[in-house]
């Protein structure tokens, strides 16, 4: 079975703040998690590709920013799915938080990382949508895949952490991977075809 890279993430994101207090928003850019390409099997054994976007939004939770702060992600490959393997289907890709120090003393930097719903609106399902058809999946925190990423209701949780950026403490740059598992459940039927959905990721820092 054969599978395709996925595409190179768009460019950074950043968001940073004045001594007065205002901050910058640039406008969302997409990132595409892409997996193999679409591929029909003989009799009832179909397959389907599995496409998961992600839009990224930056909030600044402090009046004065001494600190500047970008996400960047790369994709999860699926590759194709096959509804008559009794195994899960998994995957993950990378989240990457940068901090960098703009001005004054060492920064304490805390943040924390939400994942929307989807397209199903709800996170105990999840699923991509292809037309009418749709394939159930979801995205988790650790490798062990037992609590869902979302943005902490309905029992999810976020991805939070912090660190010290400054002159003495990481050269002025401090950098931190979060993987993002991914899962498709096993059995499912479903049509041939290709499956998408759109997260949005939410940086707060």
């Amino acid at each position: 079975m054969q599978t395709r890279p996925p595409p190179a993430p768009d460019g950074p994101w950043q968001n940073s703040a004045d001594d007065a207090g205002e901050s910058t928003l640039p406008a969302p850019s997409r990132m595409t998690i892409s997996s193999g390409e679409d591929r029909r099997l003989p009799a009832a054994a179909n397959a389907c590709a599995a496409v998961l976007a992600l839009l990224a939004i930056l909030a600044c939770g402090e009046a004065l920013a001494v600190a500047d702060c970008r996400v960047s992600t790369t994709g999860v490959a699926f590759g194709n799915y096959d509804p008559t393997i009794a195994t899960n289907t998994d995957s993950a890709g990378n989240l990457t938080l940068v901090c960098s120090h703009l001005s004054g003393g060492g920064q304490r930097v805390s943040y924390s990382v939400a994942l929307s719903a989807g397209n199903s609106g709800t996170f105990v399902q999840r699923w991509m949508r292809a037309g009418a058809a749709t394939l159930n999946y979801n995205l988790f925190d650790t490798a062990a895949r037992a609590r869902i990423w979302g943005n902490g209701s309905a029992g999810t949780v976020v991805v939070s952490g912090g660190f010290a950026v400054g002159p003495a403490q990481g050269n002025n740059r401090r950098e931190v991977v979060h993987p993002i598992y991914g899962r498709i459940p096993a059995l499912q039927a479903v049509a041939t075809g290709n499956y998408a959905d759109t997260i949005v990721v939410t940086l707060t820092f």
